[in-house]
């Protein structure tokens, strides 16, 4: 996994410096302002403040913590690491692995650990790309984002990733092939990422959303000022760790 988290790792930070670039350029010229100024007024008084902060220097550098591209991105990554288990045992490495003085515990535990540096190593890339992308473009103090805020998105959003993580292994943890527990996984996160999304205008949904990790990621309400829940980064990181134990109790039980 060293060349995927080697690329991610500068593309994101990449993306960050840029988007900084592009955000003073934008600060600039005034386009904020007009940007604000031709929003429909029913669409700001539904979206609320969220909306007027994003329209700022401050909120578009916090664009990366949340875009979806990105987090489906990291989300397939951790679902490459932990579905590498099953992969052995499909292409037959696993009985090379476990016939050598290594237990099961020691084979999964190198996946944890991967699950725990690679989403650290890709999101650190982004911390240090946005203050870095900061220093590049110079906008004028008072307009650069809190530095609480970036820590804390990028701390919920490792949060998110890590949850996924452990949905991974535990699934993996069963499967026959990884194609099978990456596609489980992958259509899982895709569905209760819409039905998180649709429940924010269709009530009815809402009780189906509560079950989705992303409900429980909830960036713009750091972006607007608001301190990060430690109710809701305790749910992603316990569901996370449940995910990674019943990984390991499902693991050592299986057929190899």
């Amino acid at each position: 996994m060293r060349s995927v988290l080697l690329v991610m790792a500068g593309a994101l930070a990449l993306f960050q410096i840029l988007l900084a670039m592009a955000g003073q350029q934008l600060q600039k010229s005034g386009m904020f302002v007009q940007l604000a100024n031709i929003i429909p007024s029913f669409i700001r008084e539904l979206a609320g403040s969220a909306l007027m902060t994003m329209m700022s220097f401050s909120g578009i550098m916090a664009l990366g913590y949340y875009h979806v591209a990105i987090t489906a991105a990291l989300v397939a990554l951790v679902i490459a690491i932990g579905t590498e288990p099953v992969a052995e045992i499909e292409a037959g490495i696993a009985d090379l692995i476990l016939s050598r003085p290594v237990s099961r515990l020691s084979a999964l535990s190198r996946s944890v650990v991967l699950l725990i540096v690679g989403p650290s190593v890709v999101i650190g890339a982004m911390v240090g790309g946005t203050f870095l992308g900061l220093r590049v473009a110079a906008p004028p103090p008072e307009l650069w984002p809190r530095p609480s805020m970036i820590t804390s998105l990028a701390f919920n959003l490792w949060a998110l990733v890590f949850c996924w993580g452990g949905v991974a292994l535990a699934i993996g943890s069963v499967a026959r092939r990884r194609s099978v527990a990456g596609s489980i996984t992958g259509a899982a996160a895709t569905a209760l990422m819409l039905a998180d999304y649709l429940s924010r205008v269709w009530s009815p949904l809402k009780p189906i959303a509560r079950f989705s990790p992303f409900h429980y990621y909830n960036p713009l309400n750091l972006v607007i000022g608001n301190a990060l829940s430690i109710t809701d980064v305790g749910v992603l990181l316990a569901a996370g760790a449940v995910g990674i134990v019943a990984g390991y109790v499902l693991f050592t039980r299986r057929d190899i």
